[in-house]
């Protein structure tokens, strides 16, 4: 068994749901994508997307003997239970910070590789810094981006089988001066399918893979720190945090399975919230309830807003005030 099927296995023994490698080398493509995407302004305010952008796509601007570039996927798929007279949180952020959670056990997979490899040098991401994870979660083979610009994991058989499918999926990374056999990149399509296109009520899915952030509801709920323009807090409905539409109504999600990880796990008073209360909420109930959850690392006064917006929304619904539909 090589060192690369020996990584693979702990990889999977930790709870990750994908595997794969791709060699440390500098991406001029994906590099020039995210500079055309970046010209169009589809970033909206995220200014730190426009920082020193080849960090993105050059693992050795990190790690100048990076060799190797470990990508691992972990499931955190739950059943949406989204209902009109309830608040709708993202099923990312309903469990405990993804953060936290991958990068820990990103840092186990670095213990067993030490184990099994002696001392290495290298560095661990998950969308915190300025790596491209999906640009390279691809490359590394495990799937490919969709036309929602997701990472989307087609069933294979060389991921665990009961969790590697479709986008519900967090992506962590180990840039490593080892040399590990490369995988071939993901490739995939979405065929004809547009029912993400479809589907999303404010039109921000552009072309293939390219997302509007200025239109998307996701952004607007969680990096936009401003007002929210009218068309798009109207097109909320009741979600107060994250947006999950493109990603329920894709084929490649149709059979997602239950996330196993225990720190995963839907929060019920997460889930099962109810809107006057998220409305009624302090700051002080704020850092208590999000202390360990994703929701946490953003503002109060975003939240608040959202849930005014939401609480507004579910009000009409109720009384048959509903916004117009696009055409």
């Amino acid at each position: 068994m090589t060192l690369k099927q020996q990584i693979e296995n702990e990889a999977y023994k930790l709870g990750f749901s994908a595997f794969g490698v791709a060699l440390a080398e500098y991406d001029p493509v994906g590099h020039s994508k995210h500079l055309s995407w970046l010209g169009r302004g589809y970033q909206g305010s995220m200014e730190y997307l426009e920082r020193g952008p080849r960090r993105r796509f050059d693992p050795r601007v990190h790690l100048p003997g990076a060799r190797s570039v470990i990508a691992c996927a972990m499931n955190y798929y739950s059943n949406p239970e989204d209902t009109p007279s309830n608040p709708y949180v993202s099923i990312y952020a309903r469990g405990e910070n993804y953060h936290a959670v991958v990068r820990d056990k990103l840092e186990a997979l670095v213990g067993e590789i030490k184990h099994l490899a002696g001392d290495f040098e290298y560095r661990t991401f998950v969308d915190t810094s300025a790596f491209a994870e999906k640009a390279w979660a691809r490359k590394a083979g495990i799937g490919f981006i969709g036309r929602n610009a997701m990472l989307i994991i087609p069933p294979k058989k060389k991921h665990n089988p009961t969790a590697a499918r479709g986008s519900f999926h967090f992506l962590g990374v180990i840039i490593t001066d080892l040399a590990l056999e490369p995988d071939s990149p993901g490739i995939g399509t979405c065929g004809e399918c547009s029912r993400c296109i479809d589907a999303c009520p404010t039109d921000a899915i552009v072309d293939d893979g390219i997302v509007d952030s200025n239109l998307c509801i996701s952004y607007h709920t969680t990096q936009n720190k401003d007002e929210i323009p009218r068309d798009i807090a109207a097109a909320m409905s009741n979600m107060v945090f994250g947006c999950d539409i493109c990603q329920l109504v894709c084929p490649y999600n149709s059979r997602s399975v239950v996330a196993t990880e225990p720190h995963l796990r839907p929060d019920p008073q997460i889930v099962g919230c109810e809107i006057d209360e998220l409305v009624n909420m302090t700051e002080r109930d704020f850092d208590s309830r999000f202390a360990n959850n994703s929701i946490g690392e953003f503002s109060f006064k975003m939240f608040i807003r959202n849930a005014k917006i939401a609480y507004t929304n579910m009000r009409n619904t109720l009384n048959g005030n509903l916004p117009k539909k696009k055409a």
